[in-house]
């Protein structure tokens, strides 16, 4: 059976155009629950979030592959969890994983004519759903009652910006406004789960970090992608500064497809080069994904090319629900 997201048809298309028309600059497709990014379970007062963590998790989905849930799925960085959940019981909890997570799809290159059996910018969509679904709740945001299911503090968004450095302005941006918009005026706070411990109510401040593949690391990191090598590094800074948009990166390595192991070291070594001002600020991290069923090479390319060449092992690459998806749909096959 066909598993198809809880929204309405012709939502997801809706989006899309008023993204790809410049109408917004970011449009969430879906949410766990209606309070996302905040937690969906009460927080005592004395635990106030004064930062929300939201791992950011940007690719073209085309399709998501085991790959993409083990970096939707891996745990923060420790220097991450920096002024996050006060109250030391639950910021112990918290530390364990991001206080919420946001799929994102880039839709700035939409106009380009997709290739025969390509996947849509709705069907990657509805992808990225399914995918959501394979990503369990943290520790902190699961249920006491355990009659109860423990969803993961997930979304789904859309942006139409090309560079990371852009994505993450208009992305505060437009979460600033949207967690304002979950918090109702002081005298309305009675009876909700979020209460002030004074007068004035603090609003959390969402704290951006991209989970990123090494190859999109170097795309981050070359200066072909700015006006100069100066503009670059300046725009890094912002990116990556506390006093500027306080974002991290943490990517995982892997290795580049068609590419020696001699030509990846010198790649790897040159963006190292490039990032060594942030690695050493913390601000830049390697992680190990760590599972299993994802090797070095796992890719939507990979997939894509499977399929086309009817190679059956391309179904280890994708979770069942996301192969189960590509065969009903006849995606990639030619």
């Amino acid at each position: 059976m066909n598993a198809k997201p809880l929204w309405p048809p012709g939502h997801a298309l809706k989006l899309l155009q008023k993204v790809q028309r410049h109408e917004s600059p970011v449009e969430l497709v879906y949410t766990s629950h209606e309070r996302w990014p905040c937690p969906r379970l009460p927080i005592h007062p004395q635990h106030k979030l004064d930062t929300i963590r939201i791992s950011v998790l940007d690719s073209s989905f085309n399709p998501p592959t085991c790959a993409h849930l083990a970096l939707a799925n891996s745990r923060p960085p420790r220097y991450t969890t920096k002024s996050g959940l006060t109250g030391s019981a639950l910021a112990s909890a918290a530390e364990l994983d991001y206080d919420a997570k946001l799929l994102l799809l880039s839709v700035r290159n939409a106009d380009k004519a997709l290739k025969s059996g390509d996947a849509t910018y709705e069907q990657r969509l509805e992808m990225m759903y399914l995918l959501s679904k394979d990503i369990p709740a943290s520790v902190s945001q699961r249920p006491e009652d355990k009659s109860e299911s423990a969803h993961a503090n997930v979304a789904i968004a859309i942006v139409d910006e090309p560079t990371f450095v852009r994505k993450a302005v208009v992305l505060r941006q437009f979460l600033h406004a949207w967690i304002s918009g979950l918090y109702p005026p002081a005298t309305a706070l009675d009876g909700i789960s979020i209460s002030p411990t004074s007068g004035e109510i603090s609003i959390p401040d969402p704290r951006l970090v991209f989970l990123l593949g090494f190859d999109t690391l170097v795309r981050l990191l070359s200066p072909r992608y700015y006006a100069s090598e100066a503009a670059m590094m300046n725009a890094l800074r912002l990116f990556l500064s506390p006093a500027g948009d306080d974002c991290y990166v943490v990517y995982a390595r892997r290795k580049l497809a068609e590419v020696e192991h001699t030509v990846q070291e010198e790649v790897e070594a040159k963006t190292l080069s490039a990032a060594k001002e942030f690695v050493e600020s913390e601000r830049v991290a390697l992680i190990s994904i760590g599972a299993d069923s994802v090797d070095e090479q796992t890719s939507s390319s990979q997939v894509r090319t499977k399929v086309a060449l009817k190679d059956e092992t391309w179904r280890r690459l994708v979770t069942p629900s996301i192969a189960n998806y590509i065969i009903q749909n006849s995606l990639y096959v030619s």
